[in-house]
């Protein structure tokens, strides 16, 4: 192993980025902008323990119960790894170190694309409309089974493509000097987790052991999801907000007295969910509350304010 120090390793701690944008004149006073962007990461550094490697691990499969809202409907093989007992009774001894020591560099960027319209119509009415569809790809499998486990779950994350939609616009209502604006955006849909505790009684049959520092009546945790098993809610977050407000001009200052409306349409999508799906024989139980809403979106509401500008 080098054993260099990272002495100076800040300097190689950076990223790089390009993007390619176009723009266009469409009209008189609508325009519109389209950009490509490409973001890449370098100079990552792991934490080896140096009194362990990947061939002191044992692998053991567990199969994901039988869900329809599983992947797949459930039922597919997911393997971990465990280490021995010798291994797990040695004292930690980390060391932070470059991972290209154990191999090339990872493969880490995001890429999307960015379009933007804007438009003024007609005097005092401006619209905004925009999107933006983008991911990040994070590939360390060439070097990642090498640094303690050999576990090569996860080691290349592609999430899909994803697409949030942004708009705006604002008027001024002539004469009697009223502000009228509106705001809509629309993200995509939250991603789920899925942590199963599988009692240790089921591992021993498995593994032939407990897991280093489990009880006989505890529980060892398996993620149920992954890169080849994600699950994601069915619909969008979508909301839509307003304001009205009166403008008062005095020496040289702007007061806005208004009210804010905020999610106008009163949608009601969750913002969090439970991520354990409980465990039970046969699966009788079919992970108890596992996906249930804990959280949603803040109701419809109204607020009063006003702004000085000057």
């Amino acid at each position: 192993m080098n054993q260099d120090t990272l002495e100076g390793w800040g300097a190689r701690d950076y990223d790089w980025q390009w993007s390619v944008g176009l723009q266009q004149q469409l009209l008189p006073r609508v325009s519109a902008d389209i950009a490509y962007s490409r973001r890449s990461f370098y100079s990552f550094t792991v934490t080896d323990n140096q009194a362990r490697n990947p061939s002191q691990y044992d692998a053991w499969t567990i199969n994901a119960p039988s869900d329809p809202r599983l992947p797949g409907g459930g039922g597919y093989p997911i393997t971990l790894y465990t280490p021995t007992a010798a291994a797990a009774a040695i004292p930690a001894q980390n060391y932070i170190t470059w991972e290209t020591d154990f191999g090339p560099a990872r493969s880490s960027y995001w890429q999307g694309v960015d379009f933007t319209l804007n438009a003024r119509v007609r005097q005092g009415l401006t619209l905004q409309f925009g999107t933006n569809t983008g991911r990040k790809i994070d590939d360390t499998c060439a070097t990642v089974v090498k640094i303690d486990s050999p576990d090569p779950r996860d080691c290349r994350l592609t999430p899909p493509y994803q697409t949030t939609v942004r708009g705006l616009a604002t008027y001024t209502v002539p004469k009697v000097g009223v502000l009228v604006s509106g705001t809509i955006r629309s993200q995509p849909p939250l991603g789920f987790t899925a942590t199963w505790p599988v009692p240790n009684t089921v591992v021993m049959q498995i593994l032939g052991r407990i897991p280093p520092g489990g009880a006989a009546g505890g529980n060892t945790n398996v993620a149920l999801l992954d890169n080849e098993h994600r699950l994601y809610a069915d619909n969008r977050r979508s909301q839509l907000d307003m304001r009205f407000a009166k403008i008062f001009r005095f020496a040289g200052k702007r007061l806005d007295v208004g009210v804010d409306l905020e999610n106008i349409l009163n949608t009601n999508y969750a913002t969090a969910y439970d991520s354990t799906y409980q465990y039970s024989a046969s699966n009788t139980g079919m992970g108890g509350t596992w996906n249930n809403p804990t959280a949603i979106y803040t109701p419809r509401f109204a607020r009063f304010n006003f702004t000085v500008s000057f």
